[in-house]
């Protein structure tokens, strides 16, 4: 059963899982689709006003991004190798934020670190 929510403007978000997903009907007249040619199907793609087609000017105009461009500030992306039951204990109880536990948890070992090592 989805389960349903209200977003900061107001809006209804539905929440499917994969299955529930997997399960919806298709939209796609597929039988439809099949007996159209290449041209009346491009001419559909081309008619589509939620689709207008990439020109030149906009690869022209589109920069290459890097994740780390998406990153927060002071954050580096690091590959980290982790036993797997540390892993699934951070994911088991910090459902969503749980590489964010695992800072907070390492921030606390240097903290506990630096009170040992000023006595």
């Amino acid at each position: 059963m989805p389960k349903r929510s209200v977003d900061a403007d107001g809006r209804t978000l539905v929440h499917y899982t994969v299955e529930e997903v997997q399960n919806l009907p298709s939209l796609t007249d597929m039988s439809r689709a099949m007996a159209m040619t290449d041209e009346e199907l491009t001419a559909n793609a081309l008619s589509d006003p939620d689709n207008p087609p990439l020109d030149d000017a906009f690869f022209d105009r589109a920069k290459r991004m890097r994740l780390e461009d998406f990153l927060p500030a002071g954050k580096e992306k690091v590959c980290l190798r982790l036993d797997r039951d540390v892993l699934a204990w951070f994911r088991a109880n910090r459902e969503k934020g749980y590489q964010t536990a695992i800072n907070a948890a390492l921030r606390a070992f240097i903290a506990a670190q630096q009170d040992h090592s000023r006595r």
